[in-house]
């Protein structure tokens, strides 16, 4: 279990989280009030839509109206890269260096790291985010398919191995035997990784494994702020996923 600010990852009903996507300081302060207005449980800071992402000092400024804004609701911080669904790209130094300032600001409650990247790091980076005592999430996002089962379970123990607090995997499904596939290996992944895993199969196809955490164990998904605009594939906004999960859960708002 993870613990940010009041939120249990991991207890008690699957989590809902809205990624804030806007390009301009004004357009993600809106967003924020949009992330408070639907009740959703944390936000992420999709930071790789941000026009100002590479000047360091700008980000922050824009974090702390941000969090004035949230007024408590956790945030997690994130840099998708364009390899796994992001806004644009980045180099290794430059994602290094983002980090390295941002974590220092102690603005954030949570970083989302890709695994990929991580491989490149020196593992310094990852021990003073350990250090300064904010969860870690490492993931990884295929756009192409869904990988074998082997694979995917490869992926989560490198997760852990990295240290990471939460293991994330989103995929691409073909067909609805993907979808299953990789909802009944988030049920049984506890017998290989012990930390708590988010798990998602992208696209209208995949729709039911964003809805279905209570059943598989996967602690927190991901709503739109608005129907128009979506960070990934197959979202649904936070008012109508916040309803089908308290449905599912017999109301349960823990």
């Amino acid at each position: 279990m993870v613990q940010l600010q009041g939120i249990h990852l991991g207890e008690g009903r699957p989590k809902i989280c809205a990624p804030m996507i806007g390009e301009t300081r004004e357009e993600l302060l809106r967003e924020a009030v949009l992330a408070k207005e639907a009740g959703a449980d944390l936000v992420e800071w999709r930071v790789d839509y941000y026009e100002n992402v590479f000047q360091h000092e700008t980000v922050i400024e824009t974090l702390i109206l941000l969090r004035e804004m949230l007024d408590g609701t956790p945030l997690i911080f994130t840099f998708r890269t364009l390899a796994e669904g992001g806004h644009q790209d980045i180099s290794i130094r430059n994602y290094h260096k983002l980090y390295q300032r941002i974590a220092q600001t102690g603005l954030i409650d949570m970083v989302d790291l890709e695994l990929f990247k991580i491989e490149s790091f020196e593992k310094e980076l990852l021990a003073e985010i350990k250090q300064l005592k904010i969860p870690i999430i490492i993931s990884s996002h295929n756009f192409k398919e869904t990988p074998a089962d082997p694979v995917l379970l490869y992926q989560l123990n490198m997760m852990e191995h990295f240290g990471a607090d939460i293991g994330k995997l989103a995929v691409t499904p073909h067909n609805e035997r993907d979808v299953l596939r990789l909802m009944e290996l988030t049920r049984r992944a506890k017998a290989f990784v012990s930390m708590p895993l988010i798990t998602m199969s992208m696209g209208e196809l995949g729709m039911i494994s964003r809805l279905s955490g209570n059943l598989t164990g996967s602690v927190l998904t991901f709503g739109s702020l608005t129907s128009e605009k979506a960070s990934a594939p197959g979202q649904i906004t936070v008012k109508e996923l916040k309803q089908i999960i308290l449905l599912l859960n017999g109301n349960n708002k823990i």
